[in-house]
């Protein structure tokens, strides 16, 4: 668990009354009208605002990348510790705000556009993201050259990414991302964090890059290939997964790697290691 971490499913909410009101204040100021194509709702729990801050532990010498800038929130309790912010934002209405109210800061930057097709560098990154755009925002995070990320995310994103072998949630999005990092789960958070509210809970996690060697291409290969029978048998899977897409030089894959598997294992039950063994044994044989 990170700093001032919760999990627990009754955690009581904790709001900052005149975080709700100066946020109310802010859309009425700039006639903001959040739009729900891009999933808009601005945070009011102060809590949440802490375990990020307290978590990113933003420094004079940090370049944060915060995604989905919003109203500034966030970005203002990041760039009160000297931290140098890029604040990101795809909305050219935020984008005004922004640029207004942090128009005296030296130290943050608002950058408008779509974070998923930019190359922003920074060695941490943080955010409240957009539930319709979570899963390609924590890829593109990933694909970064940064110390760790700090992220508010749908609860139901966050369980998958977090959860073990065996499980309903554990399937591809598990693999792929504790292939390139290592997850955790700071806490729980309502919908009524935000506002206006949004219909889904949200989870904050704490992301370090992982050191774990892959090829990454053979590993998506596999695993959009078994997930897409998760339920059966796992050396049988692979077994017409490698034919699928090696032909016949995947029958001679297959006959080299399948020890590889655990015998009465169902996909779902394959730990992110097996995968990783099975990637890397595939790898090796395809080359050979």
């Amino acid at each position: 668990m990170g700093v001032g971490a919760q999990t627990g499913g009754s955690r009581p909410h904790h709001y900052r009354e005149n975080l709700l009101a100066e946020t109310i204040r802010l859309i009425r100021k700039y006639g903001i009208r959040p739009k729900k194509r891009l999933s808009q709702s601005f945070v009011v729990d102060e809590l949440l605002v802490r375990t990020v801050v307290e978590n990113v532990q933003p420094k004079p010498s940090d370049i944060i990348v915060e995604i989905g800038a919003g109203l500034g929130t966030l970005t203002f309790e990041l760039a009160k510790h000297g931290s140098k912010v890029k604040a990101v934002e795809i909305d050219p209405a935020l984008v005004r705000v922004l640029k207004d109210r942090f128009s005296a800061f030296n130290n943050v930057e608002v950058v408008q556009g779509d974070f998923t097709k930019m190359d922003l560098k920074g060695n941490v990154y943080t955010g409240n993201i957009p539930y319709h755009v979570s899963t390609p925002v924590v890829f593109r995070i990933l694909e970064q050259n940064y110390e760790k990320a700090v992220i508010t995310v749908q609860r139901e994103v966050a369980e998958r990414i977090v959860s073990k072998p065996g499980t309903r949630e554990y399937g591809r999005l598990t693999v792929s991302v504790n292939t390139m990092a290592e997850p955790r789960l700071l806490g729980f958070f309502p919908s009524s964090s935000f506002y206006p509210r949004p219909k889904v809970a949200h989870a904050v996690l704490y992301i370090k890059p992982s050191r774990i060697e892959a090829d990454t291409r053979i590993l998506e290969d596999l695993l959009r290939a078994m997930f897409s029978q998760r339920n059966r048998l796992a050396r049988t899977v692979l077994r017409n997964s490698l034919e699928r897409l090696y032909g016949e030089r995947g029958k001679r894959v297959y006959s080299n790697v399948f020890h590889l598997v655990p015998e009465a294992s169902r996909v779902f039950e394959l730990s992110v290691q097996d995968f990783h063994s099975l990637a890397k044994a595939v790898s090796n044989n395809i080359g050979a």
